[in-house]
């Protein structure tokens, strides 16, 4: 792979915009970025100027011939968007609707890249409407397993062995488990009846189609 397909997916995923969206700012096709980050295709030298300006580089960056991303006549502080990523994988699983399926860590779908600041572990591939709007059917929700469980939060919830994304209340000796699309009824279960394990909390959620 070529230092220009790395450092261009490395840019896109800190500025948190998925290939459609860097496609439809530079005036391009969703395949082309594609090939450009898989080391396919190269641009021309106007769309090279063209995606540095999107990313605020210099070209000689993006093609590696410098380690410095920032203009000379700019300093990263100038660009508040410009901070370090980890990459965590994504399952596939979680599920927003009746049925679910735990991510086991057997198969890891992909890779992603989050600001190191957040608290997250791992991300979940969501299947089903019943957090719409907040959450869409092909939606990622990045996880976290260790930040401190908050009564009302989202969060990735395993109940008989199914994985659920649900707004999770504990009320003494019962669980409800809350949908944000209101033609869902909530889920109330009696903590007796069931087997339940909190996996992680909802600390992001990743749109790759926007």
């Amino acid at each position: 792979m070529s230092k220009f397909a790395e450092r261009l997916k490395e840019l896109r995923e800190r500025r948190g915009l998925s290939q459609y969206k860097l496609a439809e700012l530079l005036g391009v096709s969703p395949s082309t970025v594609a090939a450009w980050e898989v080391g396919r295709n190269e641009p021309s030298y106007d769309m090279l100027r063209k995606i540095a300006d999107v990313f605020e580089v210099s070209v000689d960056y993006l093609l590696g011939k410098t380690d410095e991303p920032i203009p000379a006549y700019k300093k990263i502080e100038d660009y508040p968007w410009y901070r370090a990523v980890k990459h965590i994988p994504v399952y596939n699983g979680a599920n927003a609707g009746d049925v679910g399926s735990f991510p086991d860590g057997s198969t890891v779908l992909r890779w992603i890249g989050v600001p190191k600041n957040v608290p997250a572990d791992f991300a979940i591939v969501v299947h089903g409407d019943s957090m719409e709007p907040k959450i869409h059917d092909g939606d990622i929700v990045v996880v976290s397993t260790q930040r401190p469980f908050i009564n009302g939060e989202l969060v990735v919830v395993i109940i008989d062995g199914e994985a659920y994304v649900k707004r999770l209340w504990v009320e003494n000796n019962r669980v409800v488990l809350q949908s944000e699309n209101p033609r869902y009824k909530p889920i109330v279960l009696s903590r007796r009846q069931v087997n339940i394990y909190l996996v992680g909390r909802v600390v992001g959620v990743y749109k790759e189609h926007l």
